[in-house]
């Protein structure tokens, strides 16, 4: 019987990567094209759990969670559907506004939510305005906050990310510059914040700095892992909603092993790093 390709996803080979059990994509999506679009949000084709849970069995990935995009606004119907469906292998970061009610918080922890997304790149429906109340409201609940922002977008809002009482997770590379990042005022917010033990850096969607060259993040990646190695995560950004051209995951995945080459570095990354901040089990999943 033929096998139909895996959508939003270039290949067919598995990683050459021995990918650890428990290993954790830390950052994907799933999108319904039928579902409502909050104003301002950009349209997405379908992208199922059932289609993820495909890429991960090519990768070996075992647990994976749900980043909430800014496609659907405040309404995380969909992403909890799906969580609820995956089980204990799945964990959520969800996204509300900075005056939810930690009740409401706290129903969503319960199901497996462990934080909420400032996404100030894609449009609302947060703003800069909203991400220091927002900060305050999760460190009530004990979420964490996760921001994708450009690199200047840090710096400007450099007091209030080394202010945030909760945990502050970095999507995508913070988005740093290829060249001089150390020299940008936002490595030091980054570094601020990863010195402290409050921080995150996602390794996702390297495309995001280059289009071109996806693995010129080479340098960046080993500076970021020699100065943080328990501070390090990694995911997919499955269905690749900012790429120019569908990548190839394994690819990516075994890019791992030129940006951390010694396997316990990469066994912090894959498993342990994430079990730590999504309240993952330890142990590995069969």
């Amino acid at each position: 019987m033929e096998q139909h390709a895996i959508p939003f996803t270039r290949g067919t080979e598995r990683p050459r990567l021995a990918v650890p059990a428990g290993a954790v994509d830390c950052h994907h999506h799933v999108y319904d094209a039928a579902a409502p679009i909050a104003p301002g949000g950009r349209p997405h084709a379908t992208a199922t759990l059932a289609d993820h849970a495909r890429l991960l069995a090519r990768l070996g990935v075992q647990r994976h969670v749900l980043i909430q995009p800014s496609t659907y606004g405040f309404d995380n119907s969909l992403h909890l559907a799906a969580l609820e469906q995956a089980g204990e292998r799945a964990r959520m970061v969800a996204v509300v506004p900075p005056d939810a009610k930690p009740a409401d918080l706290r129903v969503m922890a319960a199901k497996g939510v462990r934080g909420a997304r400032a996404n100030l790149v894609s449009g609302p429906p947060l703003t800069a305005a909203d991400v220091a109340p927002l900060a305050k409201r999760l460190a009530d609940v004990g979420w964490h906050l996760q921001v994708f922002m450009t690199a200047a977008m840090i710096a400007d809002l450099a007091d209030v990310l080394r202010a945030a009482p909760c945990d502050v997770v970095f999507d995508h590379f913070a988005l740093l510059p290829l060249r001089d990042w150390a020299a940008h005022p936002a490595w030091c917010v980054v570094m601020d914040r990863l010195q402290a033990g409050t921080g995150w850096v996602k390794f996702s969607s390297p495309y995001a700095l280059d289009q071109a060259d996806p693995f010129a993040v080479r340098d960046l990646a080993r500076a970021l892992v020699r100065s943080a190695p328990d501070r390090m995560l990694w995911g997919t950004n499955w269905p690749h909603p900012n790429a120019t051209a569908m990548p190839d995951d394994a690819a990516l995945l075994d890019a791992l092993t030129d940006w951390a080459p010694d396997a316990s570095t990469r066994q912090k990354i894959l498993v342990e790093n994430p079990a730590l901040l999504y309240g993952f089990s330890p142990a590995p999943t069969s």
